[in-house]
């Protein structure tokens, strides 16, 4: 099978899967797209080769399809949360593992999605990791889900102006995220603003 019979493959896997999703979760696909694009570029500014950028993007793109697996309507929920919604919420990354373990050219990529939820204190989850102990790509993922998260709003809370939402994130670096990817967020931030579907 040629490069590029393979390539064409592989999306449409992707783009089955995030079709899925957003069915499931309207406006998760397009969030999904967003964070790819912000991860990708990030990505590239802080020099990752090109088979790292292609497992970023896979990551990226299916960060969040283990909610396929939760009940859509806590995906929904307005008001507050229990503990309990919390843990199955928090489940999604571990969810994503079981759907994707199959596609052997998931591997690298399945990594970065268990582990985008650490912070770079230490106090994020699974796994408790910090610093340096959390794979790159989910580093990044972390930046750039948290601002699409921040600027497009989700159903737990409205979005804010794309400004606030650097800002945000800006504050995060060295507790919640790794500040050197902060850094290059911040710096490729103004070429890729807005985005929208």
């Amino acid at each position: 099978m040629n490069d590029s019979l393979v390539r064409r493959q592989r999306n449409q896997v992707i783009r089955d899967l995030l079709a899925e999703l957003d069915l499931h979760g309207p406006g998760e696909g397009p969030h999904a797209y967003r964070v790819a694009v912000y991860a990708v570029t990030t990505g590239q500014r802080l020099g990752l080769d090109d088979a790292e950028l292609l497992n970023l993007r896979y990551a990226a793109e299916l960060h969040d399809v283990g909610k396929i697996k939760i009940d859509r309507e806590l995906l929904g929920k307005l008001g507050e949360l229990s503990d309990a919604d919390f843990d199955v919420l928090r489940s999604h990354a571990r969810r994503a593992e079981e759907l994707l373990l199959e596609h052997e050219w998931l591997k690298p990529a399945i990594v970065l999605i268990r582990h985008h939820h650490e912070r770079f204190d230490g106090e994020g989850y699974p796994a408790g990791l910090a610093g340096e102990m959390i794979p790159m790509g989910a580093r990044i993922i972390a930046v750039a889900e948290a601002y699409d998260t921040i600027a497009a709003g989700s159903a737990y809370r409205c979005g804010l102006d794309e400004d606030k939402a650097i800002e945000e994130v800006r504050k995060g670096a060295g507790t919640q995220f790794d500040p050197r990817v902060v850094q290059a967020f911040l710096e490729i931030a103004p070429l890729i603003q807005p985005i929208s579907l």
